[in-house]
């Protein structure tokens, strides 16, 4: 069903909403890339952390066997 002409956006109105959404899309998408990049480090210590501590325990279990 088409607009009245009253309703539609004028082409300034749509081309300003069209520069905004790009550079929200700009900001989101350099915040999801740092957030990632700060994700794979977090991970990466905790997975030193976790083969800290699986060493640990196989040291442990060593020297208790008989």
């Amino acid at each position: 069903m088409p607009e009245p002409e009253e309703e539609r956006p004028s082409a300034a109105a749509t081309e300003r909403a069209e520069e905004m959404l790009d550079r929200v899309g700009q900001r989101v998408g350099r915040y999801a890339s740092l957030a990632g990049l700060r994700l794979r480090r977090m991970a990466a210590v905790a997975r030193e952390e976790a083969e800290d501590i699986w060493a640990e325990a196989e040291s442990v279990r060593r020297r208790e066997q008989p």
